[in-house]
């Protein structure tokens, strides 16, 4: 896997905890709201990561842009 690809993961687990935060706040469960949030931002993380694989794989195929 490309560097690049597993920040995106990264980065999609630390904002998805975040809103999970505020999420949690509301429900009155903080650990579950983090929990839930974060595995949001892994899925959304790894989505954009693929998204990102297959454009690439599209220029590569096509030589163009």
């Amino acid at each position: 896997m490309d560097r690049r690809f597993g920040l995106y993961i990264v980065v999609g687990l630390a904002i998805g905890a975040v809103f999970g935060v505020a999420f949690g706040e509301a429900t009155g469960n903080s650990v579950w709201g983090i929990v839930l949030g974060a595995s949001g931002g892994i899925f959304v993380g790894w989505f954009i990561a693929v998204a990102v694989r297959e454009k690439s794989g599209e220029k590569r195929k096509t030589g163009g842009q």
